[in-house]
C-alpha cells in the first residue's frame, strides 16, 4: 500500500467516524442525519479516488477518474443541504429536494458532462509504480472548473442573507459550515486548478485530508454541546497559525545566523546551528504564545473577546462593596447585562417550599416566571453543575428530561440557564434571554457565567447572613428595650455588656454610664447578686430585694443565673429585674378586697350573733317598769345587760379587726389563738349550711412569727371555701401538729374535690371553679404565707374532698 492510499484511507476513516459521531450524539435530529448523508458524499468520492489506485487498465482508470469528477461535483450540494436544514429544521425530504431542485438539476449536468470526451479524453500513469494518474482534459473542463466557482460565489452570496434572518445558534452553525465548506473546498479547489493548469498531479495527493478539515469545523459548528464562537476559533487559529510561521522563522533564522558566523570555528555547522536553533525555539515558546494571542485579538473581532479578568475584577468589588441581597442582585445583574450583552436578566430564587420563584427581574415585565423543583432544567442542573443554553439542549439525545428543560426554556424564552449553588445545593437559577447582536453564549461565556454564578452563591449566602445577624442586633435591641423587665447581662471579664433601658430607668443610670464599666458600677444589690452568681455558678429565682435610686427605694424580684457557650464555656451572667411597686399596691388592693368580700359572707353569722344579746336586752327593758321594785331582778338586769354589750362589742370588735386594712406586721402569735378567732367568724356559716366542726389543735407549740389579721383572712378563706364546696352534712377538720421545728395545719373537707388539672392552677389569680367567684381569695392566701416564711400543700381528688397542708416555722416559746 503506498502514501497516496494510506492518505486516502486516512480521510476515509476518519470521515465515516466523524459522520457516525455526530449522527449517533443524537439521531433524532435531521441536522445531524443529514450531516451524515454529506459525509456519505465525501465517503463516496474517496472510494472513487481510491478505486483509481487499484487499477491497470487505461479504460478502466479513465473511468473511476470520472466517477471521481462526478462525486465532487455533487459536494457542493452538501453544503446547501445542510444550510436549508439549519433554517428549516423541520423540513422533509421531499420538500427539501424541492428547494434545491435548480441546484441538483446543475449536479445531474454536471454528472452527464462528466461522462463525455468533452470534459475529459483519457487518464493513465506515467509509470507502473504511479498511483496518481495523468488526465487529459478536454475543453468541458472549463465548465466544470466554472461549476465549481459559482458554487463557491453562491456558498458566499448567501452568507449574509443567512447572517439577516438568523440569530443564536442558527447563524453559528451557518458560520461554521460556511467555515469548513469554504476552508476546505477552496483549498482543494486551489490545489485541483493548479494541477490542471501546470500539468502535474502531484498537488492533488493531499485532497482526501481537506475531507477531515470539512468535517471537523462542520461536525464543531452543528454537534459540539458547548459550542465557541467562530471569532474565538478564528482568533485561536490565526494564533496558533502566527506563532507556527514565528517558530519556523526562527528556527531557520537562528540556523543561517549560526552557519554564516561560527563557520571559521568549527568545520562542520550542522549538528551546532540545529542545536542552537532548537534551544532558541525552546526559549522562546512561552513568550512567543502570549504574544500571538495579543495579536491574532487585535486581528479578530477584539471588541467582542470576552475579558475575564475584568469581569471578575468587578465581580469582587461587587460582592465586597455590597452587603444588602436586593442591592446586591440588582448591581449583579447589570454588570451580567453590560458584560454579555443580554436583553434580560432572570434569578429564580429557592423558596421554602421548594419551588424557584422570581427574585429579580430586568428589565421588568408583567408575566413572572417560576420552576418547579422536578422540572427538568432544575434537574439537569443539579446534576451536571454546569450551565445548559437551549442549543446545547438541541444537541443532546431527545430524552424526556432534556425534553422537559427544552420546553421549559422556551416557555420563558430564555437561552442559557446557570445554577448557582451553595454547599451543593442549587440556590438561584441565572437566566439569560438572548444577546441583543444575535450571537450564542459560547463556551468560554458559559464557563465564566458558572463561575460568576458560583461566586454569587457565596456572595448572596454571606448577604444573607449580614442580613440576618443586623436584623438579630435590631431585634434584640427592640426586643431589649421594649421589655418591661430590667436586664442586665455581664460577661467573663465582670463587665457589662447589656443594660436595657427598663434597667436604665429603675436604677437612674444611663447606657453610657454603665455598658463599657466594671460590674460594680450597677446598683449595690444588683452588684451583689451578679458577684454571688459568679461565685456559686447557680441561678437565683424570683429574689425579692430593694434598688436605692436617689431618695427612692424600688423594690424588686430579680432572676440571674450565668450562660454558657456552645463549647460549655462560661461565657457571663444575666439577670432579670422587675418593679414590684404596684404589684405590692396592688397585691394590698386584693387582700383589702377579698377581706370585704368575706365580710359580706360573714355579715349574716354577725347579725345572728348580735341579735341574740340584743333579744336578751330587749326583753330585760320591757320588763324593767314592771319588775323595777325588784332588787333582784335589777341586779340580775345590770349583770346581764352588761354581759351582753361586752358580748356585742366583742363581736363587731372582731369584724373590725379583720376589715381593717393594715400593712403586715409580724410579730409573736399563736396559731392555735388565731385558729380559734377563724372558727368563731364563721361558725354560723356552718350552722347554715348544716357543716358539722372536727377541731384537733392537738400541736404542743403554736408561736409563730405572723400578723394575726392576715391569718384570719387566710384561715377563713379556707373554710368558707370548704363550706361552698360541701354538701349539708358535710364535715370541715382541722387538726394541728408539730412537725420538727415546724407547726402543720391540716384543713380538710369532704366536698367534691379537684381534678389534677384545676389542682395545679388553684393558687393562680383568678382561677376559679365558683361560678359567681373572682378567684383571687386563695391567690391572695398564698401571697401571706409565703410572706409568712411558710409553705402550703394541696391533696385532692374528685368526689373525695380536699386537704389543704399549711406549715409555718415555730418561734421559741416566751419564758
Amino acid at each position: 500500500m503506498n502514501a497516496f492510499q494510506i492518505i486516502i484511507l486516512i480521510g476515509l476513516s476518519g470521515n465515516a467516524l466523524i459522520g457516525s459521531l455526530v449522527w449517533i450524539s443524537n439521531p433524532k435530529r435531521a441536522l445531524n442525519r443529514y450531516f451524515l448523508l454529506t459525509t456519505a458524499l465525501i465517503a463516496l468520492w474517496l472510494l472513487c479516488m481510491f478505486a483509481i489506485t487499484v487499477q491497470s487498465s487505461p479504460d478502466a482508470l479513465t473511468f473511476w477518474t470520472r466517477q471521481t469528477d462526478v462525486a465532487a461535483g455533487f459536494l457542493p450540494l452538501g453544503f446547501f443541504i445542510l444550510q436549508v436544514v439549519i433554517l428549516n429544521p423541520e423540513i422533509t425530504f421531499f420538500k427539501l429536494c424541492y428547494r434545491l431542485r435548480y441546484l441538483l438539476i446543475l449536479s445531474l449536468s454536471v454528472l452527464v458532462l462528466c461522462q463525455t470526451q468533452f470534459f475529459m479524453q483519457s487518464a493513465y500513469f506515467s509509470s507502473p509504480d504511479e498511483t496518481i494518474p495523468i488526465v487529459i482534459y478536454g475543453s468541458g473542463i472549463a465548465f466544470y472548473i466554472l461549476y465549481f466557482v459559482l458554487m463557491t460565489i453562491g456558498m458566499v452570496v448567501s452568507v449574509p442573507k443567512i447572517f439577516r434572518s438568523t440569530t443564536g445558534v442558527q447563524r453559528t452553525e451557518s458560520q461554521f459550515l460556511l467555515l469548513g465548506w469554504l476552508g476546505g473546498f477552496s483549498f482543494g479547489l486551489m490545489l485541483f486548478t493548479s494541477a490542471v493548469l501546470l500539468g502535474t498531479q502531484e498537488a492533488t495527493r493531499f485532497l482526501p485530508l481537506f475531507a477531515l478539515v470539512l468535517d471537523g469545523f462542520v461536525a464543531y459548528g452543528i454537534a459540539t454541546r458547548r459550542i465557541l464562537s467562530v471569532s474565538v476559533v478564528l482568533q485561536r487559529l490565526s494564533a496558533y497559525l502566527l506563532m507556527t510561521v514565528y517558530l519556523i522563522g526562527l528556527y531557520v533564522g537562528s540556523v543561517w545566523l549560526v552557519g554564516r558566523f561560527f563557520y571559521l570555528v568549527v568545520s562542520d555547522t550542522f549538528y551546532l546551528s540545529h542545536l542552537l536553533a532548537a534551544l532558541v525555539v525552546a526559549f522562546s515558546v512561552m513568550p512567543a504564545q502570549s504574544w500571538m494571542q495579543r495579536v491574532s485579538s487585535l486581528l479578530f473581532f477584539s471588541s467582542k473577546t470576552l475579558d475575564l479578568d475584568r469581569v471578575l475584577g468587578e465581580t469582587r468589588h461587587i460582592f465586597q462593596e455590597v452587603v444588602s441581597e436586593d442591592l446586591l442582585t440588582a448591581a449583579f445583574s447589570s454588570l451580567i447585562i453590560q458584560t454579555f450583552k443580554t436583553t434580560r436578566v432572570v434569578l429564580l430564587k429557592l423558596e421554602q417550599d421548594g419551588v424557584y420563584r422570581q427574585h429579580y427581574m430586568f428589565p421588568e415585565k408583567d408575566e413572572t416566571m417560576q420552576l418547579e423543583a422536578d422540572s427538568g432544567l432544575v434537574h439537569l442542573l443539579k446534576r451536571d453543575h454546569k450551565p445548559f443554553t437551549i442549543d446545547t439542549l438541541e444537541r443532546m439525545r431527545f430524552a424526556s428530561t432534556v425534553l422537559a428543560a427544552r420546553q421549559e426554556m422556551k416557555t420563558c424564552g430564555v437561552s442559557v440557564a446557570v445554577g448557582s449553588f451553595a454547599r451543593q445545593n442549587l440556590e438561584v437559577i441565572l437566566l439569560l434571554c438572548p444577546k441583543s447582536s444575535g450571537e450564542i453564549y459560547d463556551v468560554l461565556e458559559q464557563r465564566a457565567l458558572q463561575l460568576l454564578c458560583d461566586q454569587l452563591a457565596v456572595a448572596l449566602e454571606n448577604a444573607k447572613l449580614y442580613t440576618a445577624i443586623q436584623n438579630g442586633k435590631i431585634y434584640n435591641d427592640i426586643l431589649l428595650d421594649s421589655l418591661t423587665s430590667g436586664i442586665v447581662a455581664v460577661d467573663e471579664a465582670h463587665t457589662v455588656t447589656v443594660f436595657n433601658k427598663r434597667a436604665q430607668s429603675l436604677a437612674g443610670l444611663s447606657e453610657n454610664e454603665v455598658v463599657g464599666a466594671a460590674v460594680d458600677r450597677l446598683p449595690a444589690s444588683l452588684a451583689r447578686l451578679v458577684e454571688r452568681i459568679f461565685q456559686t455558678g447557680s441561678a437565683v429565682r424570683d429574689l425579692d430585694t430593694f434598688i436605692e435610686s436617689g431618695d427612692v427605694r424600688i423594690p424588686i424580684r430579680v432572676s440571674g443565673s450565668v450562660f454558657h457557650g456552645y463549647t460549655g464555656e462560661t461565657l457571663g451572667a444575666l439577670i432579670v429585674f422587675n418593679d414590684m411597686t404596684m404589684l405590692r399596691k396592688m397585691e394590698e388592693q386584693i387582700r383589702r378586697t377579698d377581706r370585704l368580700s368575706s365580710i359580706g359572707t360573714l355579715s349574716a353569722g354577725m347579725a345572728h350573733e348580735i341579735k341574740n344579746p340584743l333579744v336578751t336586752i330587749k326583753t330585760f327593758t320591757e320588763l324593767l317598769p314592771v319588775q323595777y321594785g325588784d332588787t333582784e331582778f335589777r341586779q340580775t338586769f345590770f349583770d346581764l345587760v352588761g354581759q351582753e354589750v361586752k358580748r356585742i362589742d366583742t363581736i363587731v370588735n372582731r369584724l373590725l379587726n379583720f376589715a381593717r386594712p393594715a400593712k403586715a406586721s409580724l410579730k409573736p402569735v399563736s396559731l392555735h389563738d388565731v385558729l380559734e378567732n377563724s372558727i368563731h367568724l364563721v361558725e354560723q356559716q356552718l350552722v347554715k349550711h348544716q357543716i358539722r366542726l372536727e377541731k384537733d389543735l392537738a400541736a404542743e407549740r403554736s408561736l409563730i412569727q405572723g400578723d394575726a389579721e392576715q391569718l384570719n383572712q387566710t384561715f377563713i378563706n379556707f373554710f368558707l371555701n370548704a363550706t361552698q364546696a360541701m354538701a349539708p352534712g358535710g364535715t370541715l377538720s382541722v387538726k394541728t401538729f408539730v412537725l420538727k421545728s415546724s407547726v402543720q395545719v391540716d384543713v380538710k373537707d369532704t366536698g367534691c374535690g379537684l381534678s389534677d388539672e384545676k389542682r395545679k392552677h388553684i393558687f393562680d389569680p383568678f382561677f376559679t371553679t365558683k361560678e359567681n367567684g373572682v378567684g383571687l381569695g386563695l391567690s391572695v392566701s398564698h401571697g401571706i404565707i409565703q410572706e409568712h416564711k411558710g409553705a402550703i400543700d394541696v391533696e385532692s381528688e374528685e368526689g373525695r374532698g380536699t386537704v389543704f397542708h399549711v406549715l409555718f416555722p415555730l418561734i421559741a416559746e416566751k419564758e
